[in-house]
């Protein structure tokens, strides 16, 4: 059901992108007749494309070093704020609450969330919300099995057609924090570390510092102390003010 509902919200989203498509087609046919050949202008398309998300990933990278979440703040202000569509305002809360969490204060996170009307949203928004009450659960509570719970939870809400482009990063996202709380809860399946530790290299930073986080507490309880280390030092590299993310220390036996 959830998945369905999601896959139609999508598709009408994409209605949206496909007029774009049709606007840049009649443009690239201009730039044909003046000369241009297709595979310019492709590259052209590719190489804005890929700038904007690589400069999108090097604010992020830059923000996190700031010792309060306000620049991160402002930052979603600047780019849900100026919209003003159901969707946006959800995202606006999402991005604000989860800058909030990553720095540790918890109450404005919720804050946040508790400003959105989430049981009218579509099922993929819904979803959020629980990412944020999984991440609650583990970084304010420590409590990992609630917080496996609510991951999981969140990961069926956001389920959807792998059609799509983005899904695939997107749902690894969510696995990853299922993953997290798994690993805490004492999972022995040891392909889990071998999982986060790819998706550590793969996924965005605000994923990242998470799936470090989780991997730093699992090394610590196993007494490795080498690898907690690692994951500790690319947390001060990544997020060094992220109070969010303090240490979470229980050494083996």
């Amino acid at each position: 059901m959830e998945k369905k509902q999601n896959n139609t919200f999508l598709l009408k989203q994409w209605l949206i992108t496909l007029i774009l498509s049709i606007i840049l087609i009649f443009l690239s046919g201009r730039l044909i007749q003046q000369g241009y050949s297709w595979v310019v202008i492709l590259v052209i398309v590719f190489m804005i494309a890929a700038a904007l998300t690589t400069f999108g990933n090097l604010q992020i990278n830059r923000l996190l070093q700031a010792d309060s979440p306000q620049p991160l703040i402002d930052y979603y202000e600047k780019r849900f704020g100026r919209r003003s569509t159901p969707y946006d305002v959800a995202l606006l809360a999402f991005s604000k609450a989860l800058g909030y969490t990553l720095y540790g204060l918890f109450d404005s996170a919720r804050a946040e969330v508790e400003k959105i009307n989430w049981e009218q949203k579509p099922p993929i928004f819904q979803a959020l919300k629980a990412y944020l009450q999984a991440l609650w659960a583990y970084l304010e509570n420590r409590d990992f099995q609630q917080g496996t719970i609510l991951a999981k939870e969140a990961r069926r809400l956001a389920e959807v057609s792998s059609s799509f482009p983005g899904v695939s990063r997107s749902l690894s996202s969510y696995d990853a924090i299922v993953e997290i709380g798994e690993l805490l809860s004492d999972n022995t399946d040891p392909t889990i570390v071998t999982r986060l530790r790819e998706r550590l290299r793969r996924l965005p930073i605000l994923v990242k510092v998470f799936i470090a986080w989780g991997l730093e507490g699992f090394y610590n309880r196993s007494g490795d102390v080498k690898q907690a280390q690692e994951m500790q030092d690319l947390l001060t590299k990544l997020a060094p003010h992220c109070k969010g993310l303090s240490r979470y220390v229980e050494t083996a036996g």
